[in-house]
């Protein structure tokens, strides 16, 4: 067996919340990096109360203590990429904003998370809008499932919905989650048009994490292959394996990394 220094492991950097079941957020980031054999370096964006069924109250990190950690991480590493998460308050989201613009152009995921799989909400409309003008623009990628792509546009068109976001100057999303006969299509479109699609057989399990794992494998992914359209497809082949040996918790599975 190779053994492999932490020297060359590549580092990605997730900005997150902490979900204290640890299905989700920061928690499934790094479990997604390891698998890719990469270091997740993290920045938590919020605490929350949640557990399987919902989403209780969330916390914000003080701006001040959050902007400090992200300086800190990007002088001290050799940063790859970086993947967004959960963020819930325009402080945090400007905060994240100018940081971005302040380092070099690496690929950037950002999973634009309206609301928890079990309910209750991250974002208010202002701060939504704030991050639509100021932060996903900003993305290598955005990636959506198809209810955070509607929330995001007002609409309920999905083409309607890609265009608009177009028009803000988000060019390359990558729309998930679309039933449709017993499988679950995922879609990338790049300056408007579709460029990939991929169907998987809909599994009878509600998983929590899914988004996360996705975004992050992209993200791990691209590193390696500087390839959008590949990454895509490795990560979705990547999280379909992963899907089938779910943990149950009683009410949600989790994803299992075994």
């Amino acid at each position: 067996m190779t053994l492999i220094s932490m020297s060359q492991k590549k580092f990605i950097l997730s900005i997150a919340g902490h979900d204290p079941t640890n299905a989700a957020g920061t928690s499934i980031d790094l479990l997604v990096a390891n698998e890719f054999n990469m270091h997740c370096l993290s920045a938590i964006s919020n605490l929350t109360v949640q557990d399987a069924k919902k989403l209780h109250k969330i916390e914000e990190l003080n701006a001040k203590l959050f902007k400090k950690n992200l300086k800190n991480l990007n002088n001290n590493f050799k940063i790859s990429g970086i993947k967004i998460g959960a963020l819930s308050s325009t402080k945090i989201i400007e905060t994240t904003a100018n940081f971005l613009s302040k380092i070099k152009q690496i690929p950037l995921i950002i999973d634009p998370i309206v609301s928890a799989g079990g309910g209750g909400n991250f974002l208010n409309k202002k701060d939504k809008d704030f991050a639509l003008q100021n932060l996903y623009p900003l993305a290598t990628l955005l990636t959506p499932n198809i209810y955070e792509l509607n929330a995001l546009s007002g609409l309920r068109n999905e083409d309607d919905s890609v265009k608009k976001l177009l028009d803000l100057g988000i060019n390359k999303i990558y729309v998930t989650g679309q039933d449709v006969k017993k499988e679950i299509i995922n879609r990338l479109y790049i300056d408007g048009k579709l460029e990939f699609e991929v169907k998987t057989t809909k599994i009878n399990k509600k998983i929590r994490g899914t988004g996360c794992a996705l975004s992050t494998s992209i993200l791990c992914s691209l590193i390696k292959t500087n390839n959008l359209i590949e990454s895509c497809s490795k990560a979705n082949k990547f999280l379909e394996k992963r899907l089938k040996n779910s943990i149950y918790t009683g009410y949600q599975e989790f994803i299992n990394f075994k």
